[in-house]
């Protein structure tokens, strides 16, 4: 009998709540959440190398040899404009072509750039760092390379103006450099 009483007053709540759900009226829709806007830094940033770039004057060493090298970049919006996808070509006398494909991105919870890039080579790096002034940013990367020695990168992008950027860079090991770059990228 007592099951009985608890089963029906269950019943008499449920049909209340339905029956003043209905004289509510119509749900109303859940308010579309809005993606957090992109900072001015990090959309500085993430469009900063959208469009074709070209290098024609990509200048290296590795140990004691110095390299001389060109590169094709086409970078676009990915990700919704959180981010830019860019593929890049390198030729350069006496290595193999390289492809290159890096995403560059912004953590807005650390205010931080984001470089991550894979190689042809074998290489994956995620390259981070901040604007150290309104045209120059340098990202770095901390790790193993290929020959599994802790090695520092370091790339650096100063924007001459919107469609040219000198791009700087080195690797370091046991504070000796083991590779550096120069060169100058043009819409």
């Amino acid at each position: 009998m007592r099951t009985i009483g608890l089963t029906i007053a269950i019943s008499f709540l449920a049909s209340a709540a339905v029956a003043q759900d209905k004289a509510a009226g119509p749900a109303a829709k859940p308010a579309e959440m809005q993606p957090p806007a992109l900072s001015p830094e990090g959309k500085k940033w993430v469009e900063s190398m959208l469009g074709k770039w070209k290098v024609n004057d990509m200048a290296m060493t590795m140990g004691d040899h110095k390299i001389a090298g060109k590169m094709t970049i086409t970078c676009e919006k990915a990700a919704g404009g959180w981010s830019s996808l860019c593929k890049a070509k390198m030729e350069a006398k006496g290595m193999p072509p390289q492809e290159m494909s890096m995403m560059l991105g912004w953590d807005m919870a650390e205010a931080t750039g984001h470089m991550f890039e894979v190689a042809n080579t074998g290489e994956v790096h995620d390259h981070s760092g901040k604007w150290i002034d309104p045209q120059t940013i340098t990202l770095v990367r901390k790790g193993k390379n290929m020959q599994g020695k802790e090695e520092t990168d370091s790339i650096t992008f100063k924007w001459v103006s919107p469609k040219e950027v000198a791009v700087t860079g080195s690797g370091t090991s046991g504070g000796a450099t083991l590779w550096s770059f120069t060169s100058t990228a043009k819409k």
